[in-house]
């Protein structure tokens, strides 16, 4: 029973005090931990998530394609390595 329902006047009387102070803390630890557990929650499913790097194969294709605009392969060679990248 919480120590400050019923009678409060005996339960100091006998030096408990403390009981109640210690329920205060563990109360309000109570609350922080659930406030916080629910901030949590809430930026990991409702706030905007970063774009996610690109990848390798992206950067591949890019190079690919300034060799190609830079002359330096041919549209053949071009379509065969981007076929090889894309598998």
């Amino acid at each position: 029973m919480h120590p400050f329902y019923g009678a409060v006047n005996e339960f100091f009387a006998e030096g408990y005090w403390w009981v109640g102070l210690l329920s205060m803390a563990m109360y309000l630890t109570f609350w922080a931990v659930v406030i916080l557990f629910a901030v949590k929650l809430f930026k990991k499913y409702f706030t905007d998530r970063p774009t996610p790097p690109k990848s390798e194969e992206d950067s591949a294709l890019k190079i690919l394609r300034e060799r190609y605009a830079r002359g330096e392969i041919d549209a053949e060679e071009f379509k065969q390595k981007k076929s090889d990248l894309l598998e």
